[in-house]
């Protein structure tokens, strides 16, 4: 994955990207595929007040493919600003010209405090377009549905911090949030005892670091500052001698931030 964050030193940088240039689809698509230019939309958009903040190419070992990959662009818009807290509303612009996948937008969420991205897990959230369906008129009028939802969304924030939870619900939002990278050691799936020892250990210190305060922000209970440390640490990585690595995959990335986030929400349910 080549990722780059997006400021007036780098902004040139984009215009190495081919996947974002890419003047028609990959040779794997035939003439009914419907393709639209990455950079004529993020034109357009930046037009309509939006700005890029972060741009993921996704890495690819295929020929035909390359050039042409999925990429993804996280933009802000000039009217979302920042929320109480520390916190901006985002929308994530997701597309590929090799047919991988559909054209995708999905609202998130950018936290200044950590520079961490999050993503929405609300299924009214995300607006999904076949290539055949997609036209600039359709993507803006996608995007400004998402933007209309930042209220939502900061609705739901404000309910995760004022949500208390109690160290048993901390420890099962942990637990669930960490069976979504990595399997819970089961004994009798073990071949000998000494396996499911280390790998009981091995999970345990992941569980232990999914909790980690990594600042004074994050140290209370309630749900977002739980939410938030458990996010951080297991999509960011938590260090040597942790067994969490960062993930660096923008799919998994996305699975995972969706995933956390309705773990989150089903505690104000």
């Amino acid at each position: 994955m080549t990722t780059i964050d997006i400021n007036p030193s780098t902004e040139t940088q984009l215009n190495k990207l081919t996947a974002i240039d890419a003047q028609h689809a990959a040779s794997n698509r035939s003439s009914k595929y419907g393709f639209i230019s990455s950079r004529s939309i993020i034109e357009s958009l930046t037009d309509e007040g939006f700005s890029i903040r972060k741009v993921d190419i996704q890495r690819t070992k295929d020929p035909i493919k390359l050039g042409f990959q999925r990429h993804f662009v996280r933009m802000r818009h000039s009217d979302l600003l920042p929320q109480v807290g520390d916190y901006f509303p985002e929308v994530l612009v997701m597309n590929s010209h090799d047919g991988s996948s559909k054209f995708r937008m999905t609202l998130g969420i950018f936290r200044l405090v950590c520079s961490n991205g999050m993503v929405s897990g609300s299924s009214h959230d995300e607006i999904a377009f076949s290539h055949r369906q997609i036209s600039l008129e359709a993507i803006h009028n996608g995007v400004h549905q998402l933007i209309s939802g930042a209220g939502r969304l900061r609705e739901q924030v404000s309910k995760m911090g004022s949500r208390q939870l109690t160290i048993t619900e901390i420890n099962e939002f942990a637990t669930n949030a960490l069976r979504l990278r990595y399997d819970k050691p089961v004994e009798q799936e073990a071949e000998t005892r000494e396996q499911y020892f280390r790998e009981s250990a091995r999970w345990n210190n992941r569980l232990a670091t999914t909790l980690n305060t990594r600042r004074a922000e994050d140290a209370q209970n309630s749900l977002w500052n739980v939410y938030n440390r458990i996010q951080e640490n297991l999509t960011q990585g938590a260090g040597r001698g942790s067994g969490i690595r960062r993930i660096t995959a923008p799919l998994a990335d996305i699975e995972i931030n969706r995933n956390l986030w309705n773990l989150a929400e089903a505690y104000l349910n």
